[in-house]
């Protein structure tokens, strides 16, 4: 394919070329960014549709761009992390930021399309409220909710971010991440949650985490948001690293939360059933 037969290529805007980086109207400045992203973004998805590592005129061609443009923002791309160019023979290939972008969106795809029906059937034989959550660079994130008929709360919905010490969520991913991990996630602020962790010391704290790791669920009783229980199991990969948790919800003194109970049973047994069916 030549520059001439590429139709998608990126169009140039009037007062939008590389060279008007120096203008200094705030409007203008937003519009060359965006431009730009939308230019780096072509490349990316043209390296994508070729067969391995590019030349710098290949993928140009394909990408219907000037070889020297392409060029500029494949070295900032480079830097990003996006982008790797070969030391032995000069060819540019996706780097470990988009090779870890892929990743993630995969495993996401892959932990929604098989854990909503099994988040859905636990709903119906639990009768109780359940979610799902994952951990992102925000922290401990719901994904997916499904409510009994009689809704339990409307505090917590999908992208609610759950404090790590007050909810079953947030513990579960506390107890099975590395500090490190969960270090440098921002803490939640939600006014109607209780954020403020136990007055413990470093060392029943430790206790704590590594009970839930052993037993295999957490359970927090009125700590996030008075009147409600809660119960979340890790959901695990097979290197046993923590890819999701199941959890349910429900009215203080009405959930089930025994340790030997039929809630943590079913949970532990639909997280079981979701490792195997990630492989």
């Amino acid at each position: 394919m030549t520059a001439r037969e590429a139709p998608n290529a990126p169009k140039s805007r009037p007062g939008h070329g590389d060279e008007a980086d120096t203008d200094t109207d705030p409007a203008r400045v937003e519009q060359i960014g965006v431009q730009s992203v939308e230019v780096a973004g072509h490349l990316l998805k043209t390296l994508a549709t070729l067969e391995g590592p590019q030349t710098l005129t290949a993928l140009s061609a394909a990408a219907g761009l000037p070889p020297a443009k392409s060029h500029r923002y494949l070295v900032s791309l480079i830097r990003a992390g996006f982008i790797e160019q070969s030391a032995s023979d000069g060819r540019y290939d996706f780097g470990g930021a988009a090779r870890l972008i892929g990743r993630v969106a995969m495993n996401r795809l892959d932990i929604v399309r098989i854990g909503t029906p099994i988040l859905s059937k636990l709903r119906d034989d639990l009768r109780e409220t359940v979610f799902m959550g994952v951990w992102t660079p925000q922290g401990a994130m719901v994904i997916e909710w499904f409510d009994i008929v009689r809704p339990v709360s409307v505090v917590i919905r999908p992208g609610s971010i759950l404090p790590l010490h007050t909810s079953a969520l947030g513990l579960v991913c506390a107890a099975f991440l590395s500090p490190e991990v969960v270090g440098r996630a921002p803490q939640s602020l939600d006014p109607r949650m209780n954020t403020q962790p136990p007055r413990l010391s470093k060392a029943k704290e430790a206790a704590r985490l590594e009970e839930i790791r052993r037993s295999g669920f957490s359970v927090v009783q009125g700590d996030l948001i008075a009147g409600l229980d809660a119960i979340a199991v890790p959901v695990l990969d097979h290197k046993q690293d923590l890819v999701a948790c199941l959890a349910a919800v429900g009215s203080s003194g009405v959930l089930d939360i025994a340790p030997e109970g039929r809630v943590v049973r079913e949970l532990k047994i639909s997280a079981q059933r979701f490792s195997k069916l990630l492989g």
